[in-house]
């Protein structure tokens, strides 16, 4: 027992070292990307934005797209049925831009795939014939201005296949489980850099429509529920690589419940399972032995100040020592939150009063994190069952779903 804590604890801190080494050459590399004046290439595009219910200022987050300054784009909004929620806002939305091309799309239901993939498969039948390129935003997000152009920029290389920017929580009333979600996400928009291992992001997420008929998008999406990891899995299948353009991080505003995030942050881990197991096992790999070194030095710190005997039976691992360890463990990991809070507050400086709100949870939050994503994991391993906007998917696989709806 004393020899295999040792082990993790060798495991986890050199787990920690190598991310806090990784944050270190992650500024590096976004100094380069903020310092350089992206190309500017504003060719016609169409942005296409599916719609269920009432998104969190929903209004607003549509107006942030309309009001891109970028010339010549359309805008379609679909919805699966004429009488969704969404569409008042909507409406509001477009005549406060009379100058800005809009089109409605009602997609219908579908049996097949997911209701947000069956939305964009039927928008697409809508897409102006000038576009170049198709553009692909979430319901709840909310650009800055310069976003489009931004994230059409990396297009113009012909090795990049997609261009993706990934989403940001901020919390309006700050409390725990949404400022742990957001602290949650973070991890992951950091795993996106100057790589190959990229993964597109549906709520930030272009590619020229040359492109996505010559790779064949519509053929990935026919059985799918993931629009993002299955044109990723087509752009790498045609030897071509996802582009992360840090610029586009999209702020996500709003609070959640402990529910919601326990539901939320489970569908995310199950789809990725499904789409991308590499990742899935290599998040197992790294959660797991972390969360279990956590709890059991708290363990062990709680029997010993209690007077209790404990599983490690090393005189000199004891009381102080230990403390020290789970110390050092925790600084890596608040190294890596303090990194993505700088990020954060570099790319998006209209947000640093409320991210200077929750800074703490950044710098404390990082165990609560790993141990939210070590239970989605668990849950993960039995089921491959989610709920998403209110309808049930059982993902067969990465090419088949089944769609249960309540009558």
């Amino acid at each position: 027992m004393e020899l295999f804590f040792l082990l993790l604890a060798g495991v986890v801190l050199l787990k920690g070292l190598l991310g806090a080494l990784h944050s270190l050459s992650y500024q590096r590399y976004l100094n380069r990307q903020l310092s350089r004046t992206p190309p500017v290439w504003t060719p016609p595009a169409s942005v296409i934005v599916p719609c269920k219910g009432t998104d969190f200022e929903l209004q607003e987050n549509m107006e942030a797209i309309l009001d891109q300054e970028f010339e010549d784009c359309e805008v379609i909004f679909v919805t699966s049925t004429e009488s969704d929620p969404s569409l008042a806002d909507l409406r509001r939305a477009a005549r406060k831009f009379p100058g800005r091309r809009v089109k409605f799309v009602v997609s219908g239901l579908s049996d097949q795939r997911g209701e947000k993939v069956h939305s964009l498969l039927r928008a697409l039948d809508q897409v102006d014939p000038g576009s170049e390129v198709l553009v692909f935003a979430d319901s709840d997000g909310r650009p800055h201005r310069h976003w489009l152009r931004d994230l059409l920029a990396p297009l113009g290389d012909p090795q990049v296949g997609a261009s993706t920017g990934y989403r940001w929580f901020f919390p309006r009333r700050g409390n725990l489980a949404s400022l742990l979600r957001a602290t949650w996400n973070s991890s992951i928009a950091t795993l996106l850099g100057e790589h190959r291992h990229n993964f597109a992001w549906g709520g930030s997420m272009a590619i020229r429509r040359s492109t996505f008929a010559a790779i064949d998008v519509p053929a990935y999406w026919r059985q799918s529920i993931s629009d993002d990891y299955s044109l990723t899995e087509a752009v790498n299948a045609a030897g071509l690589r996802v582009h992360f353009q840090p610029r586009c991080l999209v702020a996500s505003h709003g609070d959640c419940t402990w529910r919601e995030l326990l539901e939320w942050s489970t569908r995310q881990i199950i789809i990725t399972k499904v789409y991308s197991p590499g990742r899935w096992r290599l998040a197992l790999l790294s959660e797991w032995p972390f969360v279990l070194f956590w709890w059991w030095t708290l363990g062990e710190l709680l029997a010993s100040a209690l007077g209790l005997g404990g599983a490690i039976e090393i005189r000199w691992l004891q009381g102080a020592p230990l403390l020290l360890l789970l110390g050092m463990v925790w600084f890596l990991g608040a190294v890596r939150g303090l990194f993505r809070w700088r990020m954060i507050c570099r790319i998006r400086p209209e947000q640093r009063e409320r991210l200077k709100r929750d800074f703490w949870g950044y710098l404390f939050l990082g165990p609560l994190a790993a141990t939210l994503t070590a239970c989605n994991l668990a849950v993960s391993l039995f089921t491959s069952s989610i709920v998403w906007r209110r309808v049930r998917y059982r993902l067969v696989s990465s090419r088949e779903v089944r769609v249960v709806r309540d009558n």
